[in-house]
């Protein structure tokens, strides 16, 4: 009988702590979306865009002048003594290695930019996320990349873009 009593006593407290879960609202959102469509977000894409564009016109600029040096180096071999040819491939060899140093550095400077401007809209859509839970009474906003499943209607994802766009937010000075 103390069995009983004590296995029913189990199911309703069980039971009462699931249904105070079912009052809480839980949504989520899919950051990479908003940031991808806002206009913040696409004006940084597209800054980043330019500077990697700017980067591989350089790049193919440079391999274009550096291959022209070499052929014409090739071509004077037989002309140059060993001596001054070796020296000369080794000026090339020499650019080549110097230009790889500026793009390595080029490359890591748009990393950076990338990461802070990810950080700064971060920051500003946690402001924002706040705010919206407080004015809609939401207890959880998850990621949509970590839910496998969800309904729809939980997807919050439009109305925070809407107010991103609004607030103007500026990533890239």
């Amino acid at each position: 009988m103390r069995n009983l009593i004590f296995i029913i006593i189990f199911f309703l407290i069980i039971n009462l702590n699931n249904t105070s879960y079912a009052n809480e609202k839980i949504v989520y959102l899919n950051v990479n979306y908003v940031f991808s469509n806002s206009i913040s977000g696409k004006e940084a894409n597209k800054s980043f865009e330019n500077k990697v564009k700017n980067l591989e016109n350089e790049v193919n600029k440079f391999t274009k002048n550096i291959n022209n040096e070499k052929d014409k180096l090739i071509k004077q071999k037989n002309i140059l003594s060993d001596e001054e040819f070796n020296k000369k491939f080794t000026d090339i060899d020499n650019k080549i290695k110097e230009f790889n140093k500026k793009i390595k550095i080029k490359n890591n400077e748009i990393m950076n930019l990338r990461k802070k401007v990810r950080t700064n809209f971060t920051n500003e859509l946690k402001k924002i996320l706040s705010k919206y839970s407080q004015e809609n009474s939401i207890n959880m906003i998850f990621n949509q990349e970590d839910i496998l499943v969800g309904s729809k209607t939980l997807d919050i994802s439009n109305d925070i873009l809407k107010i991103v766009d609004s607030n103007k937010i500026k990533l890239i000075e």
